[in-house]
């Protein structure tokens, strides 16, 4: 049993003296290795996981999305990670205004179902035609029915609407793409506090002093719904300018 165990910490980059450290002294990174390390020994056909890839560099996501991908039951997991939920989602669920959705496919089919329902959302009606007129018969005598007229041009103030409407489009356009760039800003700042938080919390003995710890570890978790709900929002624009 053992070595058995010694194995799968191995796998999860446990390896000489880290094998004997009381969990108390390790990182959060290290404590999530460790309890995905637990679940493999103890099997489950489902997990529930929050944020699994927090605290982990890019070997231990590498060795935890592994370990996932090979798990045979079902596997439930909230994540602001896009490479993570490419990787391991099967359906997607967004739960937003009060209601929660369910999408079968992968994230990439998930964005693409939205991207052609906001599509179809803004597109305009389609024009109207005016009828064909019917062929002209001949009518007594020989004698062809009388042609309909053209239509007359466009007035004057048709062309100052359809002007209008333009500007209108490319000041939407505009403030759109202001928008978008003031999203990407806000993005990067919470990502580099994320980033400072994260650096402070996989310090050694971190978790030992709660009252300490615990501002850090909310800020943190407030920090990730930041970029979550920042990100939806940068989405649904990006969808509107590419329509």
């Amino acid at each position: 049993m053992v070595p058995h165990i010694r194995t799968i910490l191995g796998g999860f980059l446990f390896s000489g003296d880290d094998i004997e450290k009381p969990v108390r002294v390790l990182s959060g990174g290290e404590r999530t290795r460790l309890a995905v390390a637990r679940m493999l020994l103890r099997p489950a056909n489902t997990l529930l996981l929050d944020e699994p890839t927090n605290h982990l560099d890019l070997d231990s996501k590498d060795v935890l999305l592994d370990a996932l991908e090979d798990f045979g039951g079902t596997l439930i997991f909230v994540s602001h990670d896009r490479y993570f939920v490419d990787k391991l989602a099967t359906k997607i669920i967004e739960i937003g205004h009060g209601d929660a959705s369910v999408y079968p496919g992968t994230y990439e089919e998930f964005l693409w179902s939205k991207k052609q329902r906001a599509a179809a959302a803004v597109a305009p009606p389609p024009p109207f035609r005016q009828p064909a007129s019917p062929k002209p018969r001949s009518g007594e005598g020989g004698r062809l029915a009388p042609r309909t007229p053209a239509p007359k041009p466009g007035s004057y103030d048709e062309k100052k609407k359809a002007d209008a409407e333009a500007r209108r489009s490319k000041k939407e356009t505009e403030a759109r793409q202001r928008r978008i760039g003031e999203l990407e800003s806000r993005i990067a700042a919470a990502e580099a506090g994320i980033k400072s938080l994260e650096a402070q919390m996989s310090a050694p003995g971190f978790y030992e002093n709660h009252e300490a710890s615990k501002p850090v570890i909310d800020r943190h978790q407030a920090l990730m719904w930041e970029v979550g709900d920042l990100m939806n929002k940068w989405e649904a624009l990006q969808a509107q300018t590419e329509v």
